[in-house]
């Protein structure tokens, strides 16, 4: 199976990489410093357990690599529409194309391009950063990706990738009921990276003091309430399990988030809690506390992105 990665970041590097090693016919788009390094020096894979370092076929074009069986999209949620078009030399009749980003709604604009044929949703569960260029650092458990048929369906083609994952030793769940997991997720990051980014803290900081846990708890509760107005069943304890699985992880990791605050880097947070603010209003349910971290990180972001106008305004 001819295997490509739209987006070699930790996601994307962290499982394309596994992959990669175990001997897949696997291809990487990547740009930028990170491109320029793993182009000469093999993409690294560092964690507690094991350091990997494997060679890899990686270019800043996607023609250059043209029909694959399986496509795994990682790139940022903002970078979708844009991503979306230039796969376009990636995809084929039967190609198969596995969002693993973060956020409820990249498959939808993928179903729009490509069909919902060829689309399956997907998450990982990872602690992971690109710690320089052409390395990625993974911190507590490996990383695990559940992904499914939108149908739900335990489709040949399915089976056929979860084969593949697990033979190149990576955790992976089939699920009848992906839409049901996006949420789980996307409760859990919503509350995780949004309180994590807004307070500048570790998340072993944030769940330490008692306000912003509670806080955490009540971003978390405010995504389970949308999603029950959605249809979608969560499970009664959905925000407990959320926290006892954060409680399990490093006491220093730093959501992805708060690391692109940190290097003034464009966030995520227009998927995350932007979303569950559009949602609500959609819906008639308020979200006071996604809202107010929304406002603040969307702040930021209009500042990264125009910084002389945040000079103007500053000055």
């Amino acid at each position: 199976m001819k295997v490509g990665v739209m987006g070699t970041g930790a996601i994307g590097g962290y499982f394309g990489g596994l992959l990669a090693l175990s001997g897949v016919d696997t291809h990487f788009v990547a740009r930028g410093k990170h491109y320029r390094a793993i182009l000469e020096e093999g993409l690294h894979i560092v964690s507690s357990q094991k350091t990997h370092h494997v060679m890899i076929h990686v270019t800043p074009e996607p023609d250059e690599i043209g029909p694959v069986d399986l496509l795994l999209f990682c790139v940022k949620s903002y970078d979708t529409d844009d991503a979306a078009r230039l796969i376009e030399p990636m995809v084929e009749q039967d190609t198969v194309i596995i969002s693993l980003q973060n956020g409820i709604d990249n498959q939808d604009k993928l179903i729009e391009a490509y069909g919902k044929e060829k689309v399956m949703a997907g998450t990982a569960f990872i602690e992971a950063s690109i710690a320089s260029p052409g390395v990625i650092a993974q911190m507590g458990n490996p990383g695990r990706i559940v992904f499914g048929e939108l149908s739900g369906e335990r489709s040949g083609r399915a089976l056929d990738i979860l084969h593949l994952f697990q033979s190149a030793g990576i955790d992976a769940e089939l699920s009848s009921d992906i839409s049901r997991v996006l949420w789980e997720k996307f409760l859990f990051i919503c509350g995780i990276h949004g309180v994590s980014t807004l307070s500048r803290s570790s998340l072993g900081l944030v769940l330490a003091v008692t306000e912003s846990r509670e806080l955490v708890r009540g971003v978390m509760k405010e995504v389970e309430a949308l999603a029950h107005q959605q249809g979608v069943k969560l499970p009664e304890d959905v925000v407990e399990n959320a926290m006892a699985l954060a409680d399990g992880y490093h006491r220093n990791f730093k959501p992805s988030m708060l690391r692109d605050l940190e290097w003034r880097r464009l966030m995520e947070v227009d998927a995350l809690n932007g979303m569950v603010v559009k949602l609500g209003r959609q819906l008639g349910i308020d979200t006071p506390l996604n809202h107010a971290i929304y406002a603040c990180l969307n702040l930021e972001n209009q500042k990264i992105a125009n910084p002389v106008w945040a000079f103007q305004w500053e000055n």
